[in-house]
């Protein structure tokens, strides 16, 4: 016979919260949010990869490296090019999911609006529920719960704060426009979010190399009708087949030039939801140094088309994988 669980009859921790708490853990919040971090690392890593030798020449100069109680000089020809290259492209291609996922949850703690974002973060620990929450949003599911703005009013206001219609007029844009351009960013987002396996595999310390791949296809003359090659992600991964599972060798395209772009728009995108908290939490009145999506154009897909080939099947191709070699066995 099973045992049926018992309920707890422990107070959950929001219930008699202060108030002044609460606009304590806000003020804290927006305050000492890191907001530069994905654009001041999106910049030194661009300038590893198109200067390399003159972090070399700095690493090299001679002096030694300390941080706090650490104290080491770098012996010489130890950090080569194409250590420094190798490193950021991993780095570079990686961050881009660390990015995404802090937007996301940046996004889903304010979008509805609640006492303090902060709490909101904090609470969302089960990665599976995040993850579940996440595909609901890009299968427009997902609900909030508000009462003093429309859907239309609530998303807009996060990202660009309480502008009226007149401010999108000026920027040849309509409202509706206006918050299908973000949820395109939005749903991009989640989309990589949901699908990314690399990412994932780089955080649990298993194998991920960068380098440069290629795939094409070919009519009899040799004429390419698809051909693919660029910085690629290479990992391992385990595939369910109808009678068993195998192993096989993944290969992600990961175009820089893409990943570079999307990190400052999600980036720029961050600093919107915080300086609009700011004034909702905070109660400043400025909005300053913010990023508008206003041209049609400024959605991930025509960003992402722009560094890709054109081929006869009009495809994009995001990767592709390889299964091992299996010898023949019986069940």
């Amino acid at each position: 016979m099973s045992k049926r669980k018992k309920t707890s009859n422990n107070m959950g921790p929001d219930k008699g919260i202060a108030e002044k708490e609460i606009y304590n853990l806000n003020r804290e919040f927006y305050n000492n949010y890191s907001r530069e971090y994905f654009e001041t690392k999106l910049i030194l890593l661009s300038s590893i990869l198109s200067k390399p030798n003159k972090f070399i020449d700095v690493l090299h100069d001679g002096e030694e490296v300390k941080v706090g109680v650490l104290n080491y000089k770098l012996d010489e020809g130890e950090m080569t090019k194409k250590r420094l290259d190798n490193f950021a492209r991993l780095e570079l291609s990686t961050m881009y999911y660390h990015c995404i996922e802090t937007f996301l949850r940046l996004f889903l703690a304010h979008i509805s609006l609640p006492s303090c974002p902060w709490l909101e973060i904090s609470r969302e620990t089960d990665f599976r529920k995040f993850k579940q929450t996440v595909s609901e949003l890009l299968e427009d599911k997902f609900k909030y719960n508000d009462s003093h703005f429309t859907a239309l009013e609530n998303f807009l206001y996060v990202f660009y704060g309480d502008y009226q219609e007149d401010y999108f007029e000026k920027h040849n844009i309509s409202r509706d426009e206006a918050k299908e351009i973000l949820m395109k960013w939005v749903k991009w987002a989640a989309k990589d979010f949901i699908s990314v396996y690399d990412y994932n595999a780089f955080k649990h310390g298993l194998a991920v190399f960068t380098d440069v791949h290629g795939i094409s296809f070919s009519h009899s003359d040799n004429i390419p009708v698809f051909e693919e090659q660029g910085d690629a992600l290479r990992f391992i991964a385990k595939k369910k087949k109808k009678e068993r599972w195998v192993w096989e060798k993944k290969y992600v395209f990961t175009p820089l030039d893409f990943r570079a772009v999307a990190i400052n728009i999600y980036s720029g995108l961050i600093n919107n939801l915080l300086t609009v908290g700011r004034v909702t939490y905070l109660r400043e009145e400025r909005l300053e140094n913010m990023l508008f999506l206003g041209g049609k154009d400024a959605v991930p897909e025509h960003f992402y088309q722009m560094i890709k080939k054109e081929n006869e099947l009009g495809l994009m191709l995001e990767g592709y994988s390889i299964e091992l070699l299996y010898y023949k066995t019986d069940k």
